[in-house]
């Protein structure tokens, strides 16, 4: 799942507000007013708290996200995971007790690439 490690910890006891942007993996633990996006995979732990949206290639989802999901490969909502949100992927995987409230599409995502 993880291609190159985490690059990017934020512990549980940390809140932050205002959007964060990461390369590489990243997971977060605390609470996070404002977006998550990385350019990897994006792991929301069983005590986190997100209040915005979040975007990444593989989002795994453990804690409660009050926002849109934007994986462009996966997503994943663990059975601790609350999502009140719309949600875009090619793939899901959703456990059973699981929260949702939202619409879900999915097409599959086009990967935008950079033209210079």
């Amino acid at each position: 799942m993880i291609s190159n490690g985490l690059e990017t910890v934020i512990g549980k006891s940390a809140e932050i507000k205002g959007g964060i942007i990461c390369k590489g993996a990243v997971r977060v633990d605390g609470k996070v007013e404002g977006g998550v996006s990385g350019d990897d995979v994006v792991i929301i732990g069983e005590q986190a708290v997100i209040k915005g949206n979040i975007t990444g290639t593989h989002v795994v989802i453990g804690g409660r996200v009050t926002g849109d999901v934007t994986a462009t490969v996966k997503l994943e909502i663990l059975h601790t995971g609350k999502l009140f949100g719309d949600i875009k992927t090619p793939k899901i995987a959703i456990a059973e007790g699981v929260v949702f409230e939202g619409t879900c599409d999915m097409e599959a995502l086009q990967v935008e690439t950079a033209k210079k």
